[in-house]
């Protein structure tokens, strides 16, 4: 990476550097000097190496996934360079029962919790990370992803959560009839047509 890219601090020509190595990346400025790369999950591992080399103080804000349905995901890391004031998100679109991409947590370590959670939560593998055992849910967890969208919860554990109890929904016949349009008189009592 050139060493103007290194001194200028600036999201768009961090993105235009970013775009002229890897052309399937696509660079879009945001408000201030902010910048999103969106890429091909297989280019995350050479382009996060390249962020390292190029800015300095680059460090690992957040990386989280979110569930797009019908097992697509995308992977979100924020980068922070506080001498630039410089922000730097990366969306990585995954797709798959089981999706995976490569770590990051040999190049950054503090995404390695970030990782760990992630691949707890959605299912999402880091192929290269030490250590994916279980870090917040219960063994009897392990295997199920409560942030999917798919997730289904039996609720036969709300009593431990300290979670109030849900009502029980009447049934149909003893509820109240709602109004509809049609059937909803107008002002000055009449009725509709």
């Amino acid at each position: 990476m050139s060493e103007h890219m290194k001194s200028s601090g600036s999201a768009s020509t961090l993105g235009r550097d970013i775009v002229n190595k890897f052309p399937e990346v696509q660079a879009n400025p945001l408000e201030g000097n902010r910048i999103e790369l969106v890429m091909p999950a297989d280019k995350i591992r050479a382009i996060v190496a390249l962020l390292d080399e190029s800015v300095s103080d680059f460090l690992p804000e957040s990386m989280f996934a979110v569930d797009l349905e019908n097992d697509q995901y995308e992977l979100i890391y924020i980068f922070w360079s506080h001498s630039n004031k410089l922000l730097c998100q990366l969306r990585v679109p995954i797709e798959g029962e089981a999706p995976e991409v490569e770590s990051v947590s040999d190049i950054y370590p503090g995404f390695e919790w970030h990782e760990r959670e992630t691949h707890e939560m959605f299912g999402i593998g880091f192929s290269g990370h030490p250590d994916l055992r279980l870090l917040l849910l219960p063994e009897e967890l392990e295997g199920k992803y409560p942030l999917r969208k798919s997730f289904q919860t039996d609720r036969s554990r709300l009593e431990e959560s300290g979670l109030p109890q849900p009502k029980p929904k009447p049934p149909a016949a003893e509820r109240p009839a709602r109004p509809t349009p049609s059937t909803t008189p107008k002002e000055g009592g009449e009725s509709p047509e």
